[in-house]
């Protein structure tokens, strides 16, 4: 058997996974009290004609929940679903992950049909599935992102390469209210993969957002609209009203298929009260989800989000959570009326280095290309004291590469030039030529200047901060000047896009679900915020030579290795491919990677039920998403 699955096997899991999820009777179908008294006060239609004909049955983890409640929460920016809605389920998609991130199980579709080849995709949704504001969910809202999104110039310029695969756009069919055909000009054998994370771009409110497009409104009405709302063109507007984050709307009049829906938003606050048309039951008939309501507080910093979790203001808390903070955390449960768990962190590497490989100083981008000199930058890193002084010892010193889950995973490309050596890494540098020092003791480059570079990076979800200040001594010690510079990460992505970075640092994804559909850590695919390395060689590939730079022939075959596993319809082909680019990594150190195999901190209150003790906290799950967080309750529906 190949190390691969193939994907007749993914379908088989789907459609057997429909089976055994079962159906409730609509007779024994039961809703929250809040909505059955919306139900009697005729502003509702009953669960039954609120719920598809065949929902999504959630198998409970520990008991059947309790209805109400109010989850208070936190998060440190208004215009990012972070922590508030997470919990609660915000990529919903066609499929989702299993608890293992090892396969795609169904979601709201209930079935997917492949082609032999592996080209063509029947995807069979869920009748009856409807928006937040009761209007019918199906093909016809597929049809319009496939029309009057991906194909409009002004909402798409690019047509990036998950939806040009084999060189043509996708074609896509409404073969009736719930069956939509997806027709690629080349085999694609992870688009089911693909779809767990890509499905926010291709889920739209079509009976909303017609409105804001001009296909359906008259020139002057779409005019006026656009200037009351202060945009100087229609596609801002529209993209605007379109605001949401993995399909949690950042405007409140925007339908959602989310398990909650926002209701208000301001400066300092989002508050979400629950959708009473989410399309997902308990074995008991019970809609979900059971939690009334979610309260966010906006707050400044993770030391002000830590202190109210300390004080008892948050009942749920994963993102911005660090294992510095796991002891103190610990130490005012009982104050703080919550348990604090450690889940797996899911991050191939907490801290991943990227030196600009296309920097636009030709000396440094001589020097970074050099893999020696990535190699001298791995070998005098600490990787045990960074254990030690960040994660309490309770992480792997490790390079960069793809999970143990994976089936591409080799101990020795975990390895990979991973040990601390500095004087090996000394010995490499002066083998470059970078044997010559100035008076403090910084290498000089062959041009006689100091070489220097500056590390940018935003803090975000692992203590990136520690590590970089760490990995900055160990650079200077073998002679390298080498500064640090925290910044936004808007100015990080301003930065990074443009090419005008010497280098960043980014936790590394490598799981099974992502890789290799992802790409970005092992292959430059376009120009993203979280990616350095390779950014001019990206744009090239991305843009089809029009801008960028050309990259040279090994990065050439690196690139030609990712496109062909895109295609390559046999599983042991595929296999030989995603070995070459993971070899490839180990083998050139197109990232440097720090710690690995991290506990996550989870914090809950003590009255939530059905939050596992253990779990999997990662972008490529993605975050609770594949643990049906929508069962989660509060006991007797309420807070102490």
């Amino acid at each position: 058997m190949t190390i691969e699955k193939s994907i007749s096997l993914a379908v088989l899991a789907l459609v057997l996974a429909a089976v055994l999820t079962g159906t409730v009777p609509a007779a024994q179908y039961q809703e929250a009290p809040a909505l059955a008294e919306r139900v009697a006060a005729g502003e509702l239609p009953p669960v039954e004609d609120r719920l598809p004909l065949d929902p999504y049955v959630v198998e409970v983890r520990d008991r059947i929940g309790d209805y109400g409640g109010t989850v208070r929460s936190a998060t440190m920016g208004i215009e990012f679903a972070g922590e508030d809605t997470m919990l609660f389920d915000v990529m919903n998609s066609f499929v989702r992950p299993d608890a293992e991130l090892k396969d795609v199980v169904p979601n709201f579709a209930k079935e997917i049909e492949v082609s032999e080849d592996e080209a063509t995709f029947v995807i069979h949704l869920r009748r009856g599935v409807k928006w937040s504001d009761g209007a019918p969910f199906g093909v016809h809202d597929i049809m319009f992102w496939y029309e009057d999104v991906l194909q409009n110039e002004d909402l798409t310029p690019t047509i990036g390469i998950n939806w040009r695969h084999g060189g043509e756009v996708v074609e896509v069919e409404a073969l009736d209210d719930y069956r939509g055909q997806f027709t690629f000009a080349a085999p694609n054998p992870y688009f089911l993969n693909r779809l767990v994370h890509d499905v926010s771009w291709l889920l739209y409110p079509s009976h909303y957002l017609q409105a804001f497009h001009p296909h359906y409104v008259e020139e002057a009405e779409l005019a006026e609209k656009t200037e009351k709302a202060g945009f100087d063109n229609w596609y801002e507007l529209f993209g605007n009203k379109n605001s949401a984050w993995a399909q949690q709307p950042m405007d409140p009049d925007r339908p959602t298929l989310t398990a909650f829906k926002m209701v208000e938003k301001t400066s300092s606050r989002r508050v979400y009260e629950r959708n009473p048309y989410f399309w997902k039951v308990d074995s008991d008939g019970n809609q979900l989800p059971y939690i009334d309501r979610i309260e966010t507080e906006v707050v400044s910093d993770v030391e002000v989000l830590n202190g109210m979790i300390m004080s008892g203001d948050v009942d749920f808390a994963a993102y911005h959570m660090d294992i510095r903070n796991y002891p103190l955390l610990r130490s005012y449960e009982d104050e703080g009326g919550y348990r604090t768990m450690l889940w797996e962190g899911g991050y191939s590497n907490e801290a991943n280095y990227m030196i600009n490989m296309t920097h636009e100083d030709p000396a440094v981008r001589e020097i970074f290309q050099d893999v020696r000199f990535r190699q001298a930058l791995s070998l005098a890193i600490d990787r045990q004291e960074l254990n030690d002084v960040i994660y309490y010892g309770n992480a792997v010193p490790k390079q960069f590469t793809v999970l143990e889950t994976s089936p591409y995973y080799r101990e020795e490309y975990a390895q990979s030039y991973a040990e601390f050596d500095p004087g090996r890494s000394e010995t490499l540098l002066d083998e470059m030529g970078l044997d010559q020092k100035d008076s403090e003791g910084f290498r000089l480059r062959p041009d006689g200047e100091r070489l220097t570079f500056t590390i940018q990076f935003p803090e975000l979800d692992t203590p990136t901060g520690p590590n970089v200040e760490l990995v900055t001594q160990y650079w200077n010690e073998v002679g390298i000047d080498v500064r640090a510079e925290e910044i936004s990460t808007s100015l990080q992505s301003e930065r990074a896009t443009a090419n005008l970075q010497d280098a960043t640092v980014w936790a590394g994804v490598g799981s099974d679900i992502l890789f290799p559909i992802r790409g970005l850590e092992f292959v430059p695919v376009s120009p993203t915020h979280e990616c350095t390395k390779w950014t001019a060689w990206a744009a090239y590939f991305h843009s089809g030579g029009e801008t960028g730079e050309e990259p040279p022939e090994q990065i050439k075959e690196l690139r030609q290795w990712w496109e062909d596993i895109q295609m390559e319809p046999d599983p042991e082909k595929r296999d030989e491919l995603a070995m070459n680019i993971v070899r490839s990594q180990a083998e050139n150190l197109w990232n440097i990677g720090t710690i690995g195999e991290t506990p996550w901190p989870v914090v809950a209150n003590v009255r939530l039920g059905n939050v596992p003790e253990t779990g999997l906290f990662s972008w490529s799950g993605p975050w609770l998403s594949n643990l049906d967080p929508e069962q989660i309750f509060f006991e007797d529906g309420r807070r102490e």
